[in-house]
C-alpha cells in the first residue's frame, strides 16, 4: 500500500484526483486531513516534514495506551471540570508591581503520562531518538501525540468526486479520551495541590505563580511528584473588575501578558 505525507496545502491537489475513484474516503482532525484512496493513502499536516516521525509516535503513545488498559484497572475521568487555572488570593487590584517566582513545568502531561506507567519506556526512547529542529517543535511533537488520544474526526466520502449526503458522526476513541482527559486532571490536581500547600498566587496549565521566598520548596515539591521545572522572577500586576481579571507578568521575551482568571 502506497503512503504519500505532504503539506496540508496540497489538499487541492489531491482532491482534483477524487472524480478518477468510485470511493474516496477523507478524515479532518483540527491539524490534519487523511486521504484513503484505497491501495493509496495521503496524510496532509501543517508541516510535511517530520510528518513520518510524528505519525510514528502516535501509533507508538495509542500502542501504549492499549496495553495500559490491559494491565490496570483505571477509573475513568469523572463528567466533570477540569480547571486548568485558578487564582489563589483575596486582593483586588494591585497597582504596584510586585515579585513573583514564574515556575514552569517541563513537559507536564508527558511526563505524569510517563510516570503514570501510561506511556512505555520504548516509546520515550523513541521520542528521544527523534531529531528535531527547535525546543518548540519537540514540545509541539509530545502535544501532537498525546492529544490525539482526544482528537475528534469528521468524514466525508466522495464518490466519483461528488460528495455523497450521509452524515457521518464525529468519530471518538472514548477510552482514549478518557485516558488524555484523566492525564490533564492528574496535572491540574498536582498543581492545585502544590499551590495550597505554598499559599500560591495563581496557577496556569503547568505554570505557577508564587512569592519568591517559596520558590526553593516549590520546585522541591515537584521534584518530589516527579516534574522537572524551570524558574524564573519577574515583577506582576493583578487587577480583577468584573469584566476582566488578569495577572500581567513578562514571558521569556519581556513581553507583557496576561494571564485571564
Amino acid at each position: 500500500m502506497a503512503v504519500i505525507y505532504d503539506s496540508l496545502e496540497s489538499f487541492d491537489k489531491y482532491k482534483r484526483e477524487f472524480k478518477r475513484f468510485k470511493n474516496v474516503t477523507v478524515f479532518k482532525t483540527k491539524y490534519s486531513i487523511k486521504i484513503d484512496f484505497g491501495k493509496r493513502k495521503v496524510f496532509l499536516n501543517k508541516d510535511e516534514q517530520g510528518s513520518t516521525n510524528i505519525l510514528g509516535l502516535i501509533s507508538r503513545v495509542k500502542r501504549d495506551v492499549d496495553n495500559y488498559i490491559e494491565k490496570v484497572d483505571y477509573q475513568l475521568t469523572r463528567d466533570n471540570d477540569i480547571y486548568w487555572s485558578y487564582y489563589n488570593d483575596e486582593t483586588d487590584v494591585i497597582n504596584d508591581g510586585f515579585e513573583v517566582a514564574k515556575i514552569d513545568l517541563t513537559a507536564a502531561y508527558w511526563t505524569k503520562a510517563i510516570n503514570e506507567g501510561i506511556i512505555s519506556k520504548d516509546t520515550v526512547n523513541y521520542f528521544d531518538s527523534l531529531k528535531f529542529d527547535s525546543v518548540k517543535e519537540k514540545k509541539a511533537a509530545r502535544l501532537k501525540a498525546l492529544g490525539s488520544l482526544a482528537t475528534c474526526k469528521s468524514k466525508e466520502v466522495f464518490i466519483y468526486g461528488d460528495k455523497d449526503n450521509i452524515f457521518y458522526p464525529q468519530i471518538t476513541n472514548k477510552i482514549y479520551k478518557n485516558i488524555y482527559m484523566w492525564i490533564c486532571d492528574a496535572v491540574a490536581k498536582d498543581m492545585q495541590t502544590v499551590l495550597g500547600y505554598c499559599d500560591g498566587i495563581f496557577y496556569y496549565w503547568d505554570c505557577i505563580f508564587v512569592k519568591p521566598e517559596f520558590m526553593d520548596n516549590v520546585v522541591e515539591l515537584f521534584d518530589g511528584l516527579g516534574y522537572k521545572c524551570t524558574v524564573e522572577q519577574h515583577e506582576a500586576h493583578i487587577f480583577k473588575s468584573k469584566t476582566n481579571s488578569y495577572l500581567c507578568c513578562p514571558n521569556k521575551k519581556g513581553e507583557l501578558i496576561q494571564y485571564y482568571f
